[in-house]
């Protein structure tokens, strides 16, 4: 079992009371519902990939999409209130090829993954042709980082995040630290190319955050700072990217 399946399945009976209840990750979802809405169809059929204990996938079928729940975490699956689920690893996704007609990991879920350009084939391998793919990522290079390089991480991994695009990191999530990689914006749009994907939209999410994520984290507000994410232009230093792509 990895670390973070083992994470996931740790807290997966808490995962939904934990994680919405925190202001920083309710802003978060709802920019997340906000491309959902914008996106998802009824009638599609869509791989929820990273679906946990189902938030993402009870969304999307109540807006009349036929959902596949998959996740790492059995225990996350068993509470996931969804008719079909299916226990995999993102990065080699275990379903046929060409099946869906679109693909969401929602909520960071290929920072778990080591490999970004083989997960995002793999998703562009069960996608239609013209499929969407929905996913965030959370980015190595923007302000939130740099507290982390200063104070947490060390400066060597801010040479990584600017030459390289990726940190392999930790994370600090509302239970400890886990393992974590972080992938700059270019890096991204550049594995999304690789894997045969051409890029809609990418919106920002955390611009410019008034506090490192560790103390937002810690149920401060910060809303005024909202306006920021409006700046789609600047999304290459967010926080956190919300890409929309499809498949060539």
């Amino acid at each position: 079992m990895t670390s973070t399946a083992a994470y996931y399945d740790a807290i997966a009976q808490i995962y939904s009371d934990v994680y919405l209840g925190i202001d920083y990750y309710r802003l978060l979802y709802r920019k997340l519902g906000e491309v959902i809405d914008a996106y998802i169809r009824p009638g599609m059929a869509v791989l929820d990939v990273g679906a946990g204990t189902g938030f993402w996938s009870v969304y999307m079928r109540a807006r009349g999409a036929r959902v596949v729940s998959l996740d790492i975490s059995a225990k996350s699956l068993e509470l996931c209130r969804c008719d079909d689920k299916v226990n995999g690893d993102a990065a080699r996704l275990p379903v046929r090829q060409g099946s869906f007609d679109a693909v969401t990991a929602l909520g960071s879920v290929y920072n778990h993954v080591s490999s970004l350009t083989e997960a995002f084939a793999s998703a562009a391998r069960v996608l239609k042709r013209s499929g969407l793919f929905i996913t965030d990522v959370d980015n190595a290079v923007c302000l939130d980082m740099l507290y982390e390089y200063l104070f947490h991480q060390g400066l060597r991994r801010l040479g990584e995040a600017l030459f390289r695009g990726v940190v392999a990191g930790r994370w600090e999530s509302a239970h400890g630290e886990i393992p974590f990689t972080y992938y700059s914006y270019f890096y991204v749009r550049s594995a999304l190319a690789r894997a045969g994907f051409r890029l809609v939209e990418a919106r920002p999410i955390y611009l410019l955050p008034p506090l490192p994520s560790r103390l937002l984290q810690r149920r401060l507000r910060a809303r005024w700072f909202e306006r920021f994410d409006l700046l789609k232009r600047l999304a290459p230093f967010a926080t956190t990217v919300i890409y929309v792509a499809v498949k060539a």
